[in-house]
């Protein structure tokens, strides 16, 4: 005489190669430059008199949140849109807007340039944050989102388990293949 078995078999679930934080840094990166591409589009279109009257206004509203304006006093006036931005301010938040898309991709595929990419980003996003901060003293506030942000994602790319996921996957995978 048996016994019936009650108890199914615990199959263990496939866990993620990749950490749920660069998942979510992936995709912070593609709607950040998402968004840089939207604000210089809106800052791009024919506006009223003023620039805050119309659709410029949103750009300007991301850029400073973003905490981009800062630098955009140091570059050489090429034709500027109503005081605000220079052409050359809006190339450079075309190049920033391109490179979060490329890192948020890399971040997905777990390129190890993304990681060198991810962190000279997040570098440049404390840098100019605290150059907002100080040379824009009116406007101080709307670059603290941005400073702390890219504090966390700084912090969060030193962490051993997302310099790991970068770094020694190459490794393991080039021994597995024998390369």
């Amino acid at each position: 005489m048996s016994l019936p078995v009650l108890a199914k078999a615990v199959i263990a679930k496939p866990t993620s190669p990749r950490p749920d934080g660069i998942r979510f840094l992936g995709g912070i990166a593609l709607l950040a430059g998402i968004m840089l591409l939207f604000a210089v589009i809106s800052l791009g279109i024919p506006y009223y008199p003023n620039w805050t009257y119309g659709p410029g206004l949103i750009g300007a509203w991301i850029i400073l949140c973003f905490g981009y304006v800062g630098f955009g006093q140091f570059l050489p006036t090429l034709f500027s849109f109503g005081q605000f931005l220079p052409a050359l301010s809006l190339a450079m938040i075309v190049m920033l807007a391109i490179l979060y898309l490329a890192a948020g991709i890399g971040f997905f595929s777990g390129r190890r340039w993304a990681w060198t990419l991810g962190v000279t980003l997040a570098s440049f996003g404390v840098a100019s944050s605290v150059l907002q901060t100080i040379t824009w003293a009116q406007y101080d506030f709307f670059a603290i989102p941005g400073l702390i942000v890219t504090l966390l994602i700084l912090v969060y790319l030193m962490t051993p388990l997302a310099r790991n996921f970068f770094f020694e996957r190459r490794a393991r995978q080039g021994t597995v293949t024998g390369d």
